[in-house]
C-alpha cells in the first residue's frame, strides 16, 4: 500500500507501507510551486497550456511553469495524464490537507506543539476586530462541544 503525506511547504515522496502508516516528509514545496498548486486546486484538471495562461501575470515563462509542474509531479503532489498531444495536470493532495499539515508543522516548530501557546500569541500580538474575536469564540465553543 502506498501513502503520501505532505505539507504546504514540506512535501514528501511516496513510501510503501504495509497496512496504514505514516510517511516521512522528504522535500519542500517552494513559494512558486505553491502558486502553481493554487491553480491546480482551483481548476481540478487542466492542460499545461491553461496552467501557463492562469499564471501569465506572475511573469514566468512558459518553460518555467512547465518545469514547476514537472517538479510537483516528482514530489508526488501533482500528476498528469496524456490526452492527445496535451498533458492534463491535477493535484493529488487537497489544499485542506496541505494546510492542516502546514499548520501542525508550524505549531510544532514555533510553539513546541502547543496550540494554546499559538492562539495566545495570536490574540496578544494581532489587532483582532470584534467580529474576528466573536468568530474565534464561536469556533472554540464549537470545538469544545465535540
Amino acid at each position: 500500500m502506498t501513502f503520501i503525506y505532505y505539507s504546504c511547504s514540506i512535501i514528501l515522496s511516496t513510501t510503501t507501507v504495509i497496512g496504514y502508516g505514516v510517511v516521512i516528509l522528504k522535500q519542500k514545496i517552494s513559494t512558486t510551486e505553491w502558486k502553481v498548486m493554487e491553480v491546480l486546486w482551483r481548476g481540478k484538471e487542466m492542460p499545461a497550456a491553461r496552467v501557463v495562461e492562469e499564471l501569465k501575470d506572475a511573469g514566468w515563462s512558459d518553460r518555467t511553469i512547465r518545469t514547476l509542474l514537472s517538479r510537483l509531479v516528482k514530489k508526488g503532489v501533482a500528476d498528469y495524464r496524456a490526452e492527445g498531444k496535451s498533458y492534463i495536470y491535477f493535484a493529488v493532495i487537497s489544499k485542506d490537507e496541505c494546510i492542516k499539515k502546514e499548520n501542525r508543522d508550524f505549531i510544532n516548530k514555533i510553539f513546541n506543539g502547543s496550540v494554546k501557546e499559538f492562539m495566545a500569541s495570536l490574540i496578544k500580538n494581532e489587532n483582532l476586530t470584534k467580529d474576528e474575536i466573536k468568530e474565534l469564540r464561536e469556533l472554540l465553543d464549537k470545538k469544545g462541544g465535540e
